[in-house]
Parts: structure tokens; C-alpha cells; sequence
């Protein structure tokens, strides 16, 4: 209960905030899995590991569908951002799925 409290609180609370701020926000979050991501491709793959970043990435393309759905007023341009950090999530989790195969 309190979770999802803390979730409906996250999204409204964005609505609101300057669009540099939440695109400079989830450029850092992206860049952090992103960093973590290649670091595990480096190595040989240990299934744990896949598992791990693939729920990092899901959880990720979640918030920022969140946000898409929730932003007040999106410009042309916050959409395509926005969309962009969807499609780049899902690339990465369709490899890390492939991999498990």
C-alpha cells in the first residue's frame, strides 16, 4: 500500500517539474544501467547478472511509460524524447532476453 502511494506521489509530482530536469534525470538513470549493462557484456554472462539489469531496464521503461502517460501539456519534443529512452529500454531487454535463450 505505501508502495504504491509512493508511486502515484513520484508521478504526479512530475508533472509539473521543468522538462530539462526529468530529461536530465533519466539520462543519468539510463547512463547508469547503460554503464552496468556493457560491464556484464564484457565478462561471461552469468544468469544472475542478466536477470538483475533486465528488471533494472523493465523497471526503467515503467517509469519513463509512467511519465509519458502523466506529463501535463508534452510538447512534440518531450514525447519524442520520452519514446526514444522507451525504445532504447526495450532494445536492450529484447538482447538481454535473447541471451537467455
Amino acid at each position: 500500500m505505501l508502495v504504491s502511494v509512493l508511486v502515484i506521489n513520484a508521478c504526479t509530482s512530475t508533472k509539473n517539474v521543468p522538462f530539462n530536469e526529468v530529461e536530465a534525470s533519466l539520462n543519468q538513470k539510463y547512463a547508469v544501467l547503460s554503464n552496468e549493462y556493457y560491464k556484464m557484456l564484457e565478462n561471461p554472462i552469468i544468469e544472475k547478472d542478466r536477470r538483475s539489469i533486465l528488471n533494472k531496464f523493465e523497471s526503467f521503461r515503467t517509469e519513463v511509460r509512467e511519465l509519458k502517460k502523466n506529463r501535463k501539456d508534452q510538447t512534440g519534443n518531450e514525447t519524442r524524447v520520452l519514446n526514444s529512452f522507451i525504445d532504447k529500454s526495450s532494445t536492450n531487454i529484447q538482447y538481454l532476453n535473447d541471451l537467455s535463450e
